[in-house]
């Protein structure tokens, strides 16, 4: 006989009594299902893997990342012994999904990281906190959205590594535009640059009235500093007019000039050049130069020190007379220059797609021409002005000038080249390059203003920051592989996302529904009619 239960009648005749054996063994098969979950929870807990589904694999970390990744278990130091991240992306951006998904694998491999994601336009608090602490710049987009200048921040106690777009993506533009992604070599070389790596030191000269990186206003160059520390360099003042210096720039990597009121000293000159030989490189924004003089002009003192990069100043003042060049009211001394193809200028230079391209500005500019000269090399020309332009040779009683000087004898006919990029053979097999120098008629390029012009005439600040970029440019770090390249996705805006909308909640129902309404009313003109035979119809 079966066991019996003691049983008593419910509300409803529904019979409720003790458990018998079966529903015994129901319940400690239950419990046992639920013990077996929280072990196996736990062992993946501790087990941590993903599968990467993707066709090229592109959340699955190299061997290089995973290494530096487990090597900061050593860490002691600031913040708990931890890198922090923060990523300024907001959940709707296809970039900050990858960005995420790419950094549950770098968690996977270490406990060592602390993450931060913080919504522009919506975490307000959190993005002023960043702002301050990182100085960082934001801006709104045309759709209202907030962007900042940098999408992410490595830190690591009191070093940081900013990251753009740029550094996470490369585009290959033409008939087919594809994107390789690089955001694996972007924050696993970040990591790297906040532990140990050094930033690259660009020096501005100082003691000929150059404009100064630490001042603001006119006379200062401030806003360009914030940039470049932005872009990850370390940036430093050096004074080059400091007499019997053995080697001021010793321990730079570019040196930049940005404007001068005075000219260069021979041994100031050719310390400079010393170090330039040795495996300098220059940056080099010199307007003509105003002094007391025959012609108004004083030199800037620079002649060997450009010589051997086949570079030669002139001594004049680039007027332009193209109307569709020259600004109104500037009587032709400030006007859009021509980029020559370079890779420092492809994106200036107006290709096939007629696509616009930001259009470069210049202001108060002189004109250089190559030096042929004994061991120099062919420098490449990088801007011009038009072929109505000219080079005013004597800018003499210039303050008293009420309208466009004119063209005169001894002047040089345009077009005249305004800046121009050379290159000398590496000094040894493992150089990244040989010594450089970057030269450009004109510091306009590289004030606040320039920077702040609207995107279709931004044009100089994209150069300068290109030109210091391929002064200062290491070999990339080869051990973390590159992504393959894939065709570039549908960007898709809020405009764009109402419209898809539109077609998929009102459009599309609405033409289901009006179909409907046409086979229904169909369908009711003929109810009660007889259908006809065939005989009928014969």
């Amino acid at each position: 006989m079966g066991l019996i239960v003691q049983s008593f009648q419910g509300k409803k005749g529904k019979r409720f009594g003790a458990l018998d054996a079966t529903q015994t063994l129901q319940l400690v098969g239950v419990v046992a299902a639920v013990v077996v979950a929280i072990l196996v929870n736990v062992l993946v807990a501790r087990r941590y893997t993903r599968w990467d589904w993707t066709a090229n694999k592109r959340y699955s970390l190299s061997e290089a990342t995973v290494q530096t990744l487990r090597s900061l278990s050593g860490l002691r130091g600031p913040d708990g012994g931890s890198v922090q991240i923060w990523v300024l992306l907001g959940p709707a951006d296809p970039l900050g999904q990858s960005i995420k998904q790419l950094l549950v694998a770098y968690q996977a491999e270490t406990t060592h990281l602390e993450l931060h994601y913080v919504d522009p336009d919506h975490d307000t608090l959190a993005l002023e906190d960043v702002k301050k602490r990182f100085k960082i710049e934001t801006g709104r987009t045309e759709e209202g959205h907030v962007v900042a200048d940098a999408i992410a921040v490595i830190a690591y106690g009191d070093r940081h590594w900013f990251l753009t777009p740029a550094d996470m993506l490369q585009v290959s533009r033409g008939d087919d535009t594809k994107v390789s992604p690089r955001e694996e070599q972007a924050l696993t070389g970040a990591i790297r640059n906040v532990l140990g790596g050094e930033k690259v030191t660009l020096c501005f000269a100082s003691g000929h009235g150059e404009m100064n990186p630490l001042e603001a206003g006119d006379g200062g160059i401030s806003f360009l500093k914030d940039i470049l520390e932005k872009d990850n360099y370390a940036v430093r003042l050096v004074d080059a007019s400091v007499p019997n210096a053995a080697d001021p720039f010793s321990d730079c990597a570019v040196a930049i000039v940005a404007g001068m009121r005075g000219g260069f000293t021979k041994d100031e000159a050719e310390r400079l050049r010393t170090w330039l030989l040795g495996g300098g490189n220059l940056f080099l924004a010199a307007s003509p130069i105003l002094g007391d003089s025959e012609t108004g002009l004083i030199p800037a003192g620079l002649d060997r020190v450009l010589l051997p990069f086949g570079i030669a100043l002139d001594e004049n003042l680039v007027i332009e007379q193209d109307s569709n060049l020259a600004f109104a009211g500037d009587i032709g001394t400030r006007f859009l220059a021509e980029p020559k193809m370079h890779s420092m200028t492809a994106a200036l230079v107006k290709g096939n797609s007629h696509a616009d391209v930001p259009r470069v500005v210049v202001h108060f500019t002189r004109s250089m021409h190559r030096a042929n000269a004994e061991g120099s090399v062919a420098p490449a020309p990088l801007l011009s002005s038009s072929a109505k332009s000219f080079g005013l040779t004597s800018i003499a009683g210039a303050s008293e000038w009420t309208d466009v000087p004119q063209k005169r004898d001894g002047d040089l006919a345009g077009p005249l080249v305004i800046a121009m990029a050379s290159e000398r053979p590496k000094l040894s097999p493992s150089a990244a390059h040989g010594p450089r120098a970057f030269v450009i008629g004109t510091p306009s390029v590289l004030t606040q203003s320039s920077f702040r012009e609207p995107l279709p005439m931004r044009g100089g600040a994209l150069l300068v920051e290109n030109a210091i970029s391929w002064l200062a440019s290491k070999p990339q770090v080869l051990d973390v592989p590159e992504r393959s390249a894939v065709a570039a996705g549908i960007r898709i805006t809020d405009a764009s996302r109402a419209e898809i909308q539109r077609y998929v909640l009102l459009l599309m129902p609405g033409a289901v529904v009006l179909f409907a309404i046409g086979i229904l009313l169909s369908r009711r003109a003929t109810e009660g009619k007889p259908a006809k035979s065939k005989k009928a119809e014969e």
